[in-house]
């Protein structure tokens, strides 16, 4: 295994452990359970999608993996919603854990800005 697989494999088990360990608020809304290793891999595509497109220095790419993490925090999956598109409702609803992931890495990701000029 590559030391890139090996990092964001870490990254998911982080993500995945760190929702478990986080103390509940008590006055905020329930924190509900940890993340599932395949909501953690969800987040954590999410990520390296960002991260690529900040090495490779496309600001295209940048902007539109910026928008698909906002869309995938701000409008969760529904059941009920693929019934509205025609198609089959096999999809589970975005648990809260997930939903406050994506909305932390929409919140980092506003940070990732790339230079005006092109670096020489």
């Amino acid at each position: 295994m590559n030391a890139t697989a090996t990092h964001t494999t870490r990254w998911a088990q982080y993500l995945a452990q760190a929702q478990a360990l986080t103390p509940p608020a008590r006055t905020g809304p329930a924190r509900g359970t940890a993340l599932t290793a395949a909501e953690a891999a969800r987040v954590q595509r999410h990520r390296d999608q960002l991260m690529a497109a900040l090495r490779s220095q496309d600001r295209l790419a940048l902007h539109c993996a910026k928008q698909q993490v906002l869309d995938a925090a701000f409008c969760p999956r529904r059941p009920e919603a693929d019934l509205d598109h025609g198609r089959p409702a096999g999809g589970a609803a975005d648990s809260p854990a997930l939903r406050r992931a994506l909305r932390d890495l929409a919140w980092h990701s506003a940070a990732l800005l790339l230079s005006r000029r092109p670096e020489c």
